[in-house]
C-alpha cells in the first residue's frame, strides 16, 4: 500500500513537471517567421551590454545570440517585486501576442532560486527566466531598483528602457513603434 501511495505521488510529481507547473521555466521561441519585418535601430541607439544568463532550466542563455535573430525585452526583477507582480498579468497578454518574433527573458539577481521559481509559478510566466547572481547585468542595465524593462534591436541596439516597468499596453505599443512592422 505504501508503495503504491509512493509510486501515485511520483508519477504526479513527473506529471506536474511535465504540464509547466512550477517548475516550468519557458521556452526560446522557435525560428524566426520569414514575414517578420524589423525596424531598424536609430543610429544614435547604443549598443546593448551583453551577458550570458543561467536560466532555471541550468541552460545558458547568451541573450546576444538572441539579439542576432530578433528584438528582446529584459525584464529585470526580483521574487519579492510588489510593482514586478503587478504589472506581471499585462506583460502575460504582450507576451502571448508577441512570442514569435520577440524574445521575452525575465532576469532576477537578489532572489533565492526557489522564490524565483515560486514566482513564475504563480504568475503564469512562460518565457524564460535565470538568476544573474554576479549582478553584472543589474549593473550593465543600471537597475538600482527593479522593475525595469529594456527593449532591444534586432542586431543588439538599445531602444528604450523604463524604469519602474511598464504596462502591457504601453510595452506592446513601444514594441510596434521601436522594433516590430505590424504582425
Amino acid at each position: 500500500m505504501k508503495l503504491a501511495r509512493l509510486a501515485a505521488g511520483a508519477a504526479l510529481v513527473i506529471l506536474s513537471a511535465c504540464s509547466g507547473g512550477p517548475a516550468s521555466t519557458g521556452e526560446l521561441p522557435g525560428p524566426v517567421p520569414e514575414d517578420a519585418v524589423f525596424r531598424d535601430p536609430p543610429a544614435s541607439a547604443p549598443p546593448a551590454p551583453t551577458f550570458e544568463l543561467t536560466l532555471l532550466s541550468g541552460d545558458t542563455l547568451d541573450v546576444a545570440e538572441q539579439w542576432d535573430e530578433r528584438p528582446v525585452v529584459l525584464l529585470f526583477f526580483e521574487s519579492w517585486c510588489t510593482l514586478c507582480r503587478d504589472q506581471q498579468e499585462s506583460i502575460n497578454d504582450v507576451v502571448d501576442d508577441y512570442r514569435d518574433v520577440v524574445l521575452f527573458v525575465g532576469v532576477a539577481n537578489l532572489s533565492e532560486p526557489a522564490d524565483v521559481e515560486q514566482y513564475v509559478g504563480d504568475n503564469d510566466i512562460t518565457y524564460p527566466v535565470g538568476i544573474d547572481s554576479t549582478g553584472r547585468s543589474f549593473l550593465n542595465y543600471a537597475v538600482t531598483e527593479p522593475p525595469l524593462v529594456a527593449l532591444v534591436s534586432k542586431g543588439g541596439q538599445v531602444l528604450r528602457g523604463w524604469p519602474e516597468g511598464i504596462t502591457g499596453d504601453e510595452l506592446a505599443e513601444q514594441i510596434e513603434q521601436l522594433a516590430v512592422e505590424s504582425h
